[in-house]
């Protein structure tokens, strides 16, 4: 298949619904019409896929040592039968995976069109920049800016000087979870987790390094913007708007919908945490890592997922301490192709193509799934899981969540997960012949 054919599929599958182009998403709306018509899922006519045709085409791909103790799930995204169930229901520690389940938690509880607002408001001489939970909020640039909100509030602002307060009660607690390393600021994995930042929390734009204390460093350059608009600043403190404060400048977030797709597809961990604590306000509850991830159990039980042994402790799946069953990512995608939660679906990264799989399905062995596997990956340093979607050659969805913990070996594993993906995708699984 040449590489323009392929880039052809992406758009196609990118479309992937319960049966027709006009249920796809707004998100997807503005897109060209594509080539080739949507897969369909729900009323599909291709030929059903059997367990038997599935095991008898994965073989022994599913107990390659490389996987490590491994929870792997398959299913029909047409019926919802489980395909192959290998240990599926044992709870694993997710990764970056878990952000499946993040994804469908902040569409179900902040909805897609949803926007994430940074407010300024102003008491006498007294303003303040209230965090709003935006991990996309940048320092400079168009759109939402401090510099775009300072030059807003700086057109409302009185003559007078003004002290500065910035206001991050919006989220509470700890500001990295149980189970993160004390290093993955510095060393760019995540920022310290606040309801005001910008830049996510870097250093300096285009860095990878993360300050110790985002909202700071964020209300200091909110204060720099102010002035270079014309605001005399004097303190800069920490603190919680005053009663009856007036707004008088605000900027918004994109549409939660398109946070979710590169939540997915890059596999962002600060847009993850300011989801799930947002969810966790939104579900009734607070914004911390304890109250998203009340909202993310209660968003399993919601779509009937396997919650036994669950176990979460923040939004990205960087904790060490996260679980959750092979099974349960594997329906969160199962529900997406049938058209629940349907953004989930465009939104996963592309086989040899786009975010977090670019550089994956490249080898000889794999490319002819290049173009096919829509999937979300998941890697720590002795986890590799891939959740995804896949047509087979016969044009039947397959949803698939293959989970390997306790690797020897990143490299050795990917091969082997990738493997599978690919064998689904030249699986002809209604035969029993490899």
């Amino acid at each position: 298949m040449t590489h323009t054919r392929k880039a052809v599929m992406c758009l196609a599958f990118s479309v992937l619904w319960s049966g027709s182009l006009g249920a796809v998403t707004a998100s997807a709306a503005s897109t060209p019409a594509p080539v080739l018509p949507p897969i369909v899922v729900l009323g599909s006519t291709a030929p059903a896929p059997t367990p038997e045709g599935v095991r008898a085409a994965l073989g022994a791909s599913v107990t390659r040592p490389a996987l490590g103790t491994s929870g792997i799930w398959i299913g029909d995204a047409t019926t919802g039968a489980t395909l192959l169930d290998a240990k599926a229901a044992t709870p694993l520690l997710p990764a970056s995976a878990l952000k499946l389940l993040t994804a469908a938690t902040a569409l179900r509880e902040l909805g897609p069109a949803h926007r994430i607002a940074t407010r300024v408001v102003l008491d006498g001489t007294r303003m303040t920049i209230i965090g709003g939970g935006d991990a996309t909020l940048k320092s400079t640039g168009a759109g939402a800016s401090l510099a775009v909100l300072a030059r807003r509030a700086a057109a409302q602002a009185p003559k007078a000087p003004v002290d500065l307060t910035y206001d991050i009660s919006l989220f509470r607690g700890r500001t990295l979870a149980a189970g993160w390393s004390r290093s993955f600021p510095a060393a760019g994995v995540v920022a310290p987790v606040q309801a005001l930042m910008a830049d996510q929390g870097r250093a300096r734009p285009g860095g990878n390094s993360r300050v110790d204390d985002p909202a700071r460093a964020a209300a200091a350059a909110f204060a720099r913007a102010l002035r270079a608009a014309g605001v005399t600043v004097r303190a800069v403190t920490a603190g919680t708007a005053p009663a009856g404060a007036t707004e008088i400048a605000r900027v918004v977030s994109a549409p939660v919908q398109l946070l979710v797709n590169h939540m997915l597809t890059d596999s962002d961990n600060d847009l993850a945490e300011g989801l799930a604590h947002l969810s966790g306000i939104a579900a009734g509850g607070e914004g911390s890592f304890a109250g998203g991830a009340q909202a993310m159990t209660a968003t399993a039980k919601a779509l009937n997922l396997p919650t036994q042994g669950i176990a979460l402790f923040d939004g990205s799946g960087l904790s060490s301490r996260d679980r959750i069953a092979a099974q349960a990512l594997g329906g969160i995608l199962l529900h997406s192709a049938q058209g629940t939660f349907g953004g989930i679906a465009p939104a996963l990264a592309v086989a040899g193509f786009t975010g977090t799989l670019a550089d994956r399905f490249t080898s000889r062995a794999q490319h002819s799934a290049a173009g096919y596997v829509r999937a979300k990956t998941g890697t720590l340093s002795t986890v590799v899981n891939l959740a995804g979607i896949v047509p087979d050659v016969d044009g039947r969805v397959l949803v698939f969540a293959i989970m390997a913990n306790d690797i020897p070996s990143i490299g050795r594993a990917r091969t082997a997960v990738d493997q599978i993906a690919t064998r689904l995708r030249a699986c002809g699984c209604r035969t029993t012949t490899p």
